[in-house]
């Protein structure tokens, strides 16, 4: 893959009057006991020019409070409030609609920016000339505490038009350096006509990124790790909800459209083919662990996914060497349904 080594001293003076304008758009939703020292760690960024936009989303807990208090503290933070909820989604949109910025991140609520993620991004997408910068992140608990860190082995460059750019993207996919919205720097115009899917609950932001990719943008991928994801074991990212085998199947078709004209390369079909069959591996578990929904129902949700025919047939190349265990890799060849009811029971 095309890969870039980047280095070097800083190009960029602390205060320079031409730096352009990043928007950071926050989704503030149930988050009181992290907010702070988010947006915190937003303002104390070593690049000044900034414009914070925290969208509370109709929160029912001090984060209002908290928002109104950031925005009387600190002239680069504004406060939106919603009436009504609308999601992490609905909020990020709104938040887009709003923005003025040469570029544009999001950060979420519960989540910490490294204190140089902005400066070294903007950095890398004006001396690289990249649209879109990607790094890398580090696992949090809710005290803050180091789990494990989530990077590439080292930075990558996709140039659009240049060989190997959809095996590079791929590769990104691959290595979840692609589906969060944050972790990120677009320059605007690749998000100024792009909109989250307010009706998907799962993988709306990977469809995101991927309306973005539309673009062909030169993309750099950072090893550097410069976000903190709060991972919560309670976290709606792993309780079932019944969209989301609807969302898992929705979303890869359009992984296979967007890489569509660029099977013929086998790093892309075995990368796409990774990811799809990891995808739908990750959400079985969510559905076995669902409450209050008969192990029929469940089955027939599991093999919404694991039946549909051309998601199948990318599953079944990349199904012995996924990160799955091996009973459910069992159970997919198989794809019994009442075999699926017992193990789901």
């Amino acid at each position: 893959r095309p890969v870039s080594e980047q280095g070097g001293a800083s190009m960029m003076p602390e205060n320079s009057t031409n730096q352009p304008m990043v928007s950071i758009i926050v989704p503030v939703y149930k988050a009181e006991r992290f907010l702070d020292e988010c947006i915190r760690s937003i303002t104390d960024q070593t690049y000044s020019s900034l414009e914070i936009i925290l969208v509370d989303d109709a929160s029912p807990d001090q984060c209002p409070r908290i928002c109104d208090e950031w925005s009387e503290r600190d002239e680069r933070v504004s406060v939106i409030h919603l009436g009504n909820g609308v999601g992490a989604s609905g909020a990020r949109n709104v938040g887009l609609d709003q923005c003025t910025g040469d570029y544009v991140m999001f950060v979420d609520s519960d989540d910490l920016l490294e204190a140089d993620a902005v400066r070294y991004s903007v950095e890398q997408a004006l001396v690289g000339d990249y649209d879109l910068v990607i790094f890398g992140k580090h696992y949090i608990d809710e005290y803050g505490r180091a789990s494990r860190t989530s990077i590439v082995d080292r930075d990558i460059a996709a140039i659009a038009d240049a060989s190997g750019y959809y095996t590079a993207l791929s590769y990104l996919l691959r290595v979840d350096y692609l589906n969060p919205p944050w972790g990120k720097l677009f320059v605007r115009r690749l998000v100024e006509h792009v909109r989250f899917d307010t009706a998907m609950c799962y993988e709306e932001d990977l469809v995101f990124v991927l309306a973005a990719l539309e673009a062909k943008p030169n993309v750099f991928a950072s090893s550097k790790a410069l976000y903190e994801y709060r991972h919560l074991e309670n976290g709606l990212a792993s309780v079932f909800r019944r969209e989301k085998p609807l969302n898992v199947v929705q979303a890869n078709h359009k992984k296979i459209r967007f890489f569509a004209n660029h099977m013929n390369d086998g790093g892309v079909r075995e990368n796409l083919s990774f990811h799809i069959a990891n995808d739908i591996g990750w959400v079985i578990p969510m559905i076995k662990h669902g409450e209050g929904i008969s192990a029929s129902r469940k089955a027939d949700y599991v093999m919404e996914m694991t039946s549909e025919p051309q998601l199948r047939s990318y599953m079944m190349k990349a199904l012995s060497h996924s990160w799955m265990p091996r009973l459910q890799k069992i159970l997919i060849v198989l794809n019994w349904k009442w075999l699926w009811e017992i193990h789901l029971r």
